[in-house]
């Protein structure tokens, strides 16, 4: 990634804009209007449909983002934070709302993978920051934060 990295440091922390509250509207609504369309249930898009409801955003909680950017400024300067699509099985708690996500199917969980969110803190010249699993920045395992709340089925719709 940092090979093709074509911002500076000004540029790079400024990059995204606060959308509207319809232009976000919009653009969700966008995207479950394609994924529900019937010529799309046999594609990837199927993916997204989870018990006849969209999979439309994920939720991370402030002080997990919080834990991500500290663990990450002990590597490297943190500019920003690059969000990556993924796949991976999951078994969510239905009292909870919490999930558990793994490379390997989990017993009692989905049979399929799912689309899931991972946050990744980035350095000034665009590359990810290898953080320690354990959050303290030594032993550099690690670099990001996943396991968010799937939303539907918590959060809005």
């Amino acid at each position: 990634m940092a090979d093709n990295w074509p911002y500076s440091l000004k540029e790079a922390e400024n990059i995204g804009k606060i959308c509207s509250v319809s232009a976000t509207n919009d653009y969700s609504k966008q995207f479950k209007k394609d994924v529900a369309t019937p010529s799309r249930q046999n594609s990837y898009d199927s993916r997204f449909i989870i018990d006849g409801s969209i999979r439309d955003a994920e939720f991370f909680g402030i002080s997990s983002i919080e834990n991500l950017i500290a663990a990450a400024r002990q590597q490297a300067t943190v500019i920003g934070i690059r969000i990556y699509y993924g796949l991976a099985y999951e078994k969510i708690n239905p009292e909870t709302g919490l999930t558990e996500i793994s490379t390997q199917p989990i017993e009692g969980g989905d049979p399929e993978m799912r689309p899931r969110l991972f946050l990744v803190a980035v350095d000034e010249k665009g590359s990810d920051i290898m953080i320690g699993l354990g959050g303290n920045g030594d032993d550099p395992n690690g670099n990001g934060l996943g396991g968010g709340s799937p939303q539907p089925p918590y959060g809005q719709n």
